[in-house]
Order: structure tokens, then C-alpha cells, then sequence
């Protein structure tokens, strides 16, 4: 679905803050294959050679270089160093500086590169299980590909897919989650394996019984990673046959989950994110409460996460709920953290905050 508010936005949702997430590595042995990326020079690579800082690997800078990284290995396939970064990056439960999980940058990856089902991208796909068998990530991208075919099937307007389109997608559907349900125990822990997992479980009507065991199970391993909760709540939109209401079960499902750390943070957290990537709706026209939502935006300031760029994005949820004076202490706050902001062109929400009329 295409994003309502942005098409581009950094990731606000986590621990705001830190430009450079730093990943350092030992000197890596002399039979271990170098990332494509990796320009150390020769002598670093000695069995004898003595550790120093132009010695550590880098691999791993921040969420968005890693993604790149990935794609890069996505497109220029080689199964050891896929196999590497698979374990470094996808089964890692580390997080960036910036509060990413390492394995998001994977996931992200995966599920942005397979979206479209290229030639390339199958082969790459049956070389991986070829090369590395299905003890990793093979049965997700697999997975992911047959969703595409779907999806690809059923674009378009509402009024102009074919009934045959629609069986199309119901059968790839099916056909998704059951290559899902086949992949390894280890990968059936993973956080990205629950994220497609609601994703099906959400739309197919024979697991309606079973979304909330799915979601309670991700959420247990995974309290702290977004797309768990997003996943329930972009398919419980009335889009998908559900309700605002049903979405904001979601969301208040993700604060009982988090508040002992939290509070009510997560409840800002969760919809500002559906707003921002995920549902073609604004905050208005969801079942929010507001005042729930302006408690959350507290509680995520008490524990000293929020940067400018979080509390620009909460302002202009105030601005959508036409608050003014929630709006203008958010930006005063954001303001606060950046003194020295350059001009820019016109901001709607800010013109609304501080309008004297």
C-alpha cells in the first residue's frame, strides 16, 4: 500500500537518535571470505596480523547502509557471504546504536527485493536452497516470492480485478503460508518469520481463530519490534474487512505489552508508524484516543528517547487532530534540540501551531 503522510521517513519509532551505529569487528582470518565492500588492505588479512583501528571490519555501520549491503548480496549473489550475513545480521537479536534491530536491516531487504518477482530474483532464490539448503532464511524468501505472485496478480483498483485475479491471490496466499509453516524451528523463532506469518494469518479467513494466539506468541519473543504489532493492525483495517476499532485493540495490545518499560509510549509508537508506511488513512479517521495518544507522547519524552525528528513526526499527528496546543509544545520541544534549524519551505503544521488566529 502507499504511504499517506511520507514516502520517505527516517524510522522514528524506536530509540531516537545516533547518526553512526558503530559495529567493530576483530581482523577477520585469512580464509574467510571478504564482503564486496570490504577495502581493508592485504596485511590486515595476515594470520600474524596485529589488531588495530584500520584493521576492524565495518560491516554493519547503521540500519541503512547494512540494507544496502544486504541488497547488494541479494543482487550479486554469493551463498557464503548470503550465509554470513544471514547469521551476522538476520539471526542476530543485537540492535543498531539507533535502536534497529540488526535483523530488520535483513528483513527489510528481503522483503523489499522480493516484491517483484524478476528472474534473478527466482534464481537466486533456488541457488540459496541449492547452495545452503532451507535451515535459514530459504522458506521466507520462498514464501515471500509466492505472496508476490499474489499481489501481482490482484493490482490494480478494486472495481478492476477479475474475479480470476482474486482466486489467483487467495491461492498464492495459501500456497505462501504453507511454505511458511515449512521452514526450520530456527527460523519459526526469528522476528521477521511472525511478521509474515500475521501478514497471512491476518487475511486468510481459516486462521481467523488463531490471530490472537499468533500475535500473543510473536509479541512474547518479540515485545519490542514494531512490525509485529503493525502487521495485526494494517490487515485489521476496514481495507482488509476490519474495523479502527479492531486496529486500535492492536495498539493498545502493544502498551500492555511494553508499558513496564514504556508506559504509553508504544501507542504513539505503533500509530505513528501504520500513518507514516502503512495505511492510506490519517489519524483522524482512525478509533485513536487522544488523550492516551498525548500521554504516550509523554512517557517516550520521560525516558529521554525523543529526537527532533520524532517530536516533529508526533507534531504533525497534533496538527492532524487539530490540537494546537499539543502541536506547538512539540515543536517547541524539537525546536529545542536544534536550535539552529535552518528555513525551509512552508510547514502546514507549524503555520497551524503558532498561528495567533
Amino acid at each position: 500500500m502507499r504511504t499517506s503522510l511520507s514516502t520517505c521517513l527516517v524510522f522514528l519509532v524506536m530509540v531516537g537518535g545516533g547518526a553512526a551505529d558503530a559495529y567493530a569487528q576483530a581482523p577477520a582470518a585469512a580464509s574467510v571470505k571478504r564482503y564486496p565492500w570490504d577495502m581493508r588492505q592485504p596485511k590486515c588479512f595476515l594470520p600474524d596480523a596485529i589488531p588495530s583501528p584500520q584493521c576492524k571490519a565495518n560491516d554493519w555501520p547503521d540500519y541503512g547502509e547494512s540494507k544496502r549491503h544486504v541488497d547488494r548480496l541479494l543482487v550479486e549473489p554469493d551463498f557464503d557471504l548470503i550465509e554470513r550475513a544471514e547469521n551476522e545480521l538476520g539471526f542476530s537479536e543485537e540492535k543498531f546504536a539507533s535502536g534497529y534491530y540488526y535483523f530488520d536491516a535483513w528483513f527489510l531487504s528481503l522483503d523489499t527485493m522480493l516484491r517483484y518477482q524478476t528472474q534473478p530474483m527466482y534464481k537466486m532464490v533456488s541457488d540459496w536452497a541449492k547452495a545452503k539448503g532451507e535451515g535459514g532464511y530459504v522458506k521466507l524468501a520462498e514464501a515471500l516470492l509466492r505472496y508476490a505472485e499474489g499481489r501481482q496478480a490482484r493490482q490494480g483498483y478494486s472495481n478492476s480485478v477479475t474475479p480470476e485475479a482474486k482466486e489467483i491471490y487467495w491461492r498464492k496466499l495459501r500456497e505462501a503460508n504453507q511454505i511458511l509453516d515449512s521452514a526450520s524451528d530456527r527460523l519459526k523463532r526469528a522476528a521477521p518469520w511472525h511478521v509474515v506469518k500475521l501478514r497471512f494469518a491476518y487475511q486468510l479467513p481459516e486462521l481467523k481463530e488463531s490471530r490472537e494466539e499468533l500475535l500473543v506468541a510473536a509479541s512474547k519473543l518479540w515485545p519490542e519490534y514494531v512490525k509485529i504489532y503493525t502487521a495485526a493492525m494494517e490487515f485489521s483495517l476496514p481495507a482488509y474487512g476490519g474495523s479502527y476499532e479492531q486496529v486500535d485493540e492492536v495498539a493498545r495490545f502493544a502498551v500492555e505489552r511494553t508499558k513496564a518499560k514504556w508506559g504509553a509510549s508504544w501507542y504513539a509508537i505503533v500509530y505513528q508508524q501504520l500513518a507514516r508506511f502503512v495505511c492510506e488513512c490519517t489519524l483522524a479517521d482512525s478509533n485513536a484516543d487522544w488523550d492516551l495518544m498525548k500521554q504516550a507522547f509523554r512517557d517516550y519524552e520521560a525516558r529521554g528517547r525523543a529526537d527532533e525528528n520524532v517530536l516533529k513526526a508526533y507534531a504533525d499527528m497534533a496538527c492532524t487532530m487539530r490540537d494546537r496546543k499539543e502541536a506547538r509544545r512539540l515543536l517547541e520541544q524539537s525546536d529545542k534540540l536544534n536550535p539552529n534549524r535552518p528555513a525551509g519551505p512552508p510547514d502546514h503544521c507549524r503555520e497551524f501551531a503558532f498561528s495567533t488566529t
